[in-house]
């Protein structure tokens, strides 16, 4: 979804938009309409939406979403409004909560842009209920409607505010806004001043991996196996954990920041439940991208290392490529995808044979699929559809996906899951929640997993999870130095 542009925001045009016709005839007609809710979106100075976040820490709840080659990146705080669900019906019922709050809310954006105006972001869970006793915070759906929202597009910055209307005047409510951008324009001056105090060296204290572990996995691997033999469903996905403790509090923030360095092709993502819980990672798995009308997505199945060389770099991608138990993963991603959206739209496009992706330290087989979607369908009618993708729960889905827990014996709260955004003029992004790991007070919970066939090697299957788990690895090991 490419929503580059390349323009620069200057102190002119931001002044003209507060003073504009159109901003002061808003501001009118909204101290006299019924919706209890505004939204004022404007143009402003450039600010890393990352580095915003870190200032602005008096907010319990917090966001940010980010894919650097992109050149987008979202951060939010705070809560005007949730939405919530579980159950069967959880994807509906957040589109039916959408439609309705839309009815509340009082919109106004002096720059026209798909991404302007205010947006939802959350996600959702893996099964249809969420009850760990960490996860049961996040619930099996829930997006936030924040207090503010800093997006970032190429070089174009935007800043929305949402607030309660109340009983303001007009003139309340312009006082309102350029009190509150004003607090925005301040953080340069902070950021300029900002000092880091070194606390702690060697933070990452243990890894609670115990030996049996991988025993266990291979037991797993071979009961899937079985059952694949059985004809009970082609492949199934097996995850496991890896936790570790901190001598004190993990920075999710920090560690965001770290990974968007180190992984600037996938989506990097952070959902602050609270101030002692959340949910971090470098996911390179698109799942949805949908505006006017077109969606895109893509098939990641099949995995393999890095090269230390370019020539064995090189040989392993050739390899991967002409693997028959890989192609055969990556195929089953692929016909499950096109078949989930056949209903959906009137064009499915995607090659013939997958590419390679390359990153930090892995390679993937990758197939782009694009759909033109018919239309009044709904993204979050998609999402359903397609969650989860063979990549994160098996084929046939109806026969596999039962299965996963009782297997692999762990909760998997948001972990392969759907997690992003959306608006309210249809447009919207997620990626599934791979890659990633549960922060709460000073532990980190890593997830991992594997898609496992008919010929897979529950040895190899080992060594690919401990590869997957390197983004969150790395990254927590570079917290050697914390900052108060």
């Amino acid at each position: 979804m490419n929503f580059t542009k390349n323009e620069d925001i200057t102190p002119t045009l931001f002044v003209e938009s507060l003073e504009s016709q159109a901003f002061t005839k808003f501001l009118q007609n909204a101290a006299v309409s019924d919706s209890p809710l505004l939204s004022i979106t404007l143009p402003i100075a450039g600010i890393d939406p990352l580095a915003a976040l870190e200032i602005k820490h008096d907010y319990e709840e917090k966001f940010y979403w980010n894919h650097p080659d992109n050149s987008i990146s979202i951060s939010a705080a705070g809560k005007i409004r949730e939405l919530k669900a579980t159950g069967t019906d959880r994807f509906s019922e957040i589109s039916r909560q959408t439609i309705q709050l839309k009815k509340e809310i009082e919109a106004y954006t002096s720059y026209k842009h798909a991404m302007a105006g205010p947006l939802f972001l959350g996600g959702y869970s893996f099964s249809d209920h969420n009850v760990g006793n960490v996860w049961k915070n996040f619930g099996a759906a829930r997006f936030v409607l924040p207090e503010w929202m800093l997006i970032e597009i190429g070089h174009l910055h935007l800043l929305t505010l949402v607030f309660e209307k109340e009983n303001r005047t007009a003139d309340d409510i312009y006082q309102e806004v350029i009190f509150r951008i004003t607090d925005f324009l301040n953080l340069a001056g902070e950021l300029n001043h900002s000092e880091r105090e070194k606390v702690f060296r060697n933070n990452i204290l243990c890894t609670l991996q115990q030996p049996e572990d991988r025993s266990k996995w291979i037991e797993r691997v071979e009961i899937a196996r079985n059952e694949i033999a059985k004809g009970t469903f082609e492949k199934i996905v097996l995850a496991r954990q890896l936790k570790l403790q901190s001598r004190c509090k993990l920075k999710p923030t920090v560690l965001a920041h770290h990974l968007r360095e180190s992984y600037p092709d996938c989506y990097n993502f952070l959902i602050q439940k609270d101030a002692d819980t959340s949910f971090i990672g470098a996911t390179p798995e698109r799942l949805a991208s949908f505006r006017d009308g077109e969606f895109s997505t893509e098939g990641l199945a099949g995995s393999i290392s890095r090269g230390r060389s370019a020539l064995e770099d090189a040989s392993l991608a050739h390899s991967l490529l002409k693997s028959k138990k890989d192609r055969d993963e990556h195929q089953f991603v692929v016909q499950s995808i096109g078949d989930s959206l056949e209903k959906f739209s009137y064009r499915i496009e995607h090659p013939r044979q997958p590419k390679i992706k390359k990153l930090h330290n892995v390679q993937h087989l990758f197939t782009p699929i694009k759909a033109s979607i018919k239309e009044g369908v709904q993204i979050h009618e998609l999402i359903s559809e397609l969650h989860p993708t063979p990549a994160v729960g098996g084929y046939p889905k109806k026969q596999a996906v039962p299965h996963i827990h009782e297997i692999e014996q762990i909760d998997r709260g948001w972990y392969a899951a759907p997690v992003g955004w959306f608006n309210l003029t249809g447009c919207g992004e997620f990626a599934v929640a791979i890659r990633s790991a549960l922060l709460h007070d000073n532990s980190a919970t890593l997830y991992a997993g594997c898609g496992i066939v008919a010929d897979s090697d529950p040895a190899k299957e080992w060594k690919e999870t401990l590869m997957k788990f390197t983004p969150l690895l790395d990254a927590l090991n570079r917290l050697d130095e914390e900052y108060a």
